[in-house]
């Protein structure tokens, strides 16, 4: 089993995966640090629940606009220094939040770290992308994931369990800590020297002195070639994170409704999917190196649409089942969508490295990752939606809909080549 582990993880440059990494985990960590409040902001602040869901969709507003110019500054300024920025931001809106006395300065917060954390993806990835080869981009990709999913794993219950015993304001104070820790770690570990870390330079490698050869510069970094493999991969993007955040935001509502259980065995499903994919994450991204990716993803695609269709099954198998069996199933069902869901992810990642151009990766993936903010944007919104018109119990299982797309998006990467 270690053996495994340490062949899943034998990536060409750690001192740079690493701290990336752990990065990733502290976006995702602070990204979702107003769901598990969401109750005691309504009640101590005499709010609305849609007025608690307008502060996760400013959020990820902010990370939607300001990802493509992240993206294309951190080719010009620095990655390290933009992707290390963007944490401070993000820490900085959580100190506001903590101590936000009304809504509207919660508003506040959520801009100024949606803004902070639109940074992350672009750097951290364009990063991996810069100092990995074709060998192993696939492993650091599947690394960079991983740690994302552990921080999202992490949030409901660090932020969740504080907020139970000791308030909201408590809670984000604990996360803050956790967050701005590691935060620090990063900022020591990383190293000044590696490939990728460096600011745009002139053709003949001096650093531009002039207004024109500025301008000539941020030209060159604005130079993202819109191939119609990038575009595809774009869309390959946005339906993927659209797919994602539908399933992640309605997994325990379904359980609940389609069983008649509480929500706390949905809750324990949900988590046996992050579980699920957090570990494919790791793995996946190995057979990325090995294996041809866009054949991997039309799999997991596929994969995918099949289990979410097959929740259908639910109500009558488990009906009249003990509790032990009930649960036992649910986990192992709601565990390997996770793993097949997330499969998606360091395949899809690993492919856009192959575009990727040091002097220009991070304005590319910039633009990869608007698509992502903006499924994840609309995703909840348009299941949401489906909910409020069939009821939960028939919107989820269309989400599998959208994997077919994204499957059908994967093999039209293949026709183009």
């Amino acid at each position: 089993m270690l053996g495994s582990l340490r062949r899943v993880t034998e990536v060409d440059r750690p001192t740079v995966v690493a701290p990336v990494t752990a990065g990733h985990g502290v976006n995702e960590f602070f990204s979702i640090v107003i769901p598990p409040i969401i109750p005691l902001l309504v009640s101590d602040l005499g709010i609305t629940y849609g007025q608690a869901g307008v502060l996760v969709t400013v959020f990820f507003v902010m990370y939607s606009i300001f990802q493509l110019p992240a993206g294309i500054v951190a080719d010009w300024v620095g990655k390290k220094r933009m992707f290390v920025a963007g944490l401070l931001g993000m820490s900085a809106g959580i100190v506001l939040a903590t101590a936000a006395p009304t809504y509207e300065v919660l508003l506040l917060a959520q801009t100024v770290a949606g803004i902070g954390g639109s940074t992350v993806h672009p750097t951290g990835m364009s990063l991996i992308s810069d100092v990995e080869g074709s060998e192993t981009e696939g492993k650091a990709m599947g690394v960079f994931g991983f740690g994302g999913a552990l921080g999202t794993m992490s949030s409901p219950l660090v932020v969740g369990g504080l907020a139970a015993v000791a308030g909201w304001r408590v809670a984000l104070a604990g996360a803050l800590v956790v967050g701005f820790a590691v935060t620090v770690y990063i900022m020591r570990v990383f190293p000044d020297d590696e490939p990728g870390t460096t600011r745009a330079t002139r053709a003949d490698g001096g650093r531009p002195t002039s207004v024109g050869e500025t301008i000539r510069a941020a030209k060159g970094v604005l130079d993202v070639p819109l191939t119609r493999g990038i575009v595809l991969l774009f869309f390959v993007t946005l339906v993927l994170s659209m797919q994602h955040r539908a399933i992640q935001t309605y997994t325990t509502s379904y359980i609940t409704a389609e069983t008649g259980t509480s929500a706390t065995i949905g809750n324990v499903a949900f988590f046996a999917l992050l579980v699920g994919g957090s570990l494919s994450s790791l793995w996946a991204g190995d057979l990325a190196d090995r294996f041809d990716r866009k054949r991997l993803g039309i799999a997991a695609s596929v994969a995918t649409a099949v289990l979410v269709a097959a929740t259908l099954l639910v109500t009558p198998l488990v009906d009249g089942v003990p509790f032990g069996l009930l649960l036992a199933v649910l986990v192992v069902w709601f565990s390997i969508i996770g793993v097949m869901m997330y499969a998606s992810y360091p395949v899809k990642n690993a492919l856009v490295s192959e575009h990727a151009e040091a002097t220009s990766s991070g304005g590319l993936f910039g633009v990869i990752q608007t698509g992502s903010a903006l499924g994840s944007a609309s995703g909840p919104a348009l299941f949401g939606a489906l909910s409020t018109q069939w009821g939960i119990v028939a919107a989820f299982p269309a989400i599998a809909g959208v994997s077919v797309v994204l499957a059908a998006l994967f093999v039209a990467l293949m026709v183009i080549d």
